[in-house]
C-alpha cells in the first residue's frame, strides 16, 4: 500500500509552523521548494527534523514513490503495471478519507477488518507485521530487479544463495500481505460509496 509512512507526517503537520499569512486562501509556492520535496529516501525523516511537514509533501512523497515503483515494475513485465494500478487505486481511495485514513478503515465504519489487515495496520504499521508488508511494497521490485540483473552474482556474490531465495521469498509474502491491505482499502472505499448512494436513494 503506498505511502504510509508519508501520510504520518499529516499528523504532525500543525498550522502554526507554516508562514504566517494575511489571507489563509494564498497559495504558498515556498512548499515546492521545501528541502524533503527535494529528496528521496530520508525526506520524512528531514521534513521532521526541518519542521517542513505540509500536506503537500506528504502527497507528493506518495506521488514519487508510486511512480518509482511503477517504473520498476512495468520494467520488470510489462503486465506487472497491474501492480501499480493496483496501488494507485489504493492511493486515490486512501487520500479520499484524508490524514486519518488508517483509523477510518478500521474503525469509522461497521464492517471490522480482516484479522490480517488489522495486524498491519496495528500502531502505523510500526510493528513486524506492518514492517513486513512495507516491506514487500518498498524492497521487493527491487530484489527483483537484482535478480532480473543477476546483481547477487555480480557485485553480491558474498551473499549466501540461501539469503537471495529466502529474501525473495519472505518478500513476496509480504507484497501479498500489502495486497490483501490495499484491497481491502478499496473494497472499503466502494463499499462506503455504494451505501451513500443507498441512503440518498
Amino acid at each position: 500500500m503506498a505511502g504510509y509512512e508519508s501520510e504520518e507526517n499529516l499528523k504532525q503537520f500543525d498550522a502554526s509552523q507554516s508562514p504566517p499569512s494575511k489571507n489563509h486562501n494564498t497559495i504558498d509556492y515556498n512548499v515546492l521548494i521545501y528541502i524533503p520535496n527535494v529528496i528521496d529516501g530520508f525526506d520524512g525523516y528531514a521534513a521532521r527534523k526541518l519542521q517542513q511537514c505540509s500536506i503537500f509533501g506528504a502527497w507528493f512523497d506518495v506521488v514519487i514513490d508510486n511512480i518509482s515503483r511503477g517504473l520498476l515494475w512495468t520494467h520488470l513485465h510489462p503486465m506487472l503495471y497491474l501492480i501499480a494500478a493496483v496501488e494507485w487505486t489504493a492511493f486515490v481511495c486512501n487520500h479520499s478519507f484524508g490524514s486519518e485514513w488508517r483509523d477510518k478503515l478500521t474503525q469509522g465504519h461497521q464492517i471490522r477488518p480482516p484479522k490480517l489487515v488489522g495486524l498491519a495496520m496495528a500502531n502505523n504499521f510500526r510493528n513486524p507485521w506492518g514492517i513486513w508488508t512495507i516491506a514487500g511494497l518498498h524492497v521487493l521490485p527491487v530484489w527483483l530487479l537484482g535478480l532480473q540483473y543477476d546483481v547477487f552474482t555480480s557485485h553480491l556474490w558474498f551473499i549466501p544463495y540461501c539469503i537471495k531465495i529466502g529474501g525473495l521469498i519472505i518478500l513476496g509474502l509480504g507484497r501479498l500481505l500489502c495486497l490483501f491491505v490495499e484491497l481491502w482499502s478499496i473494497w472499503i472505499h466502494i463499499t462506503l460509496m455504494l451505501i451513500n448512494v443507498s441512503g440518498k436513494a
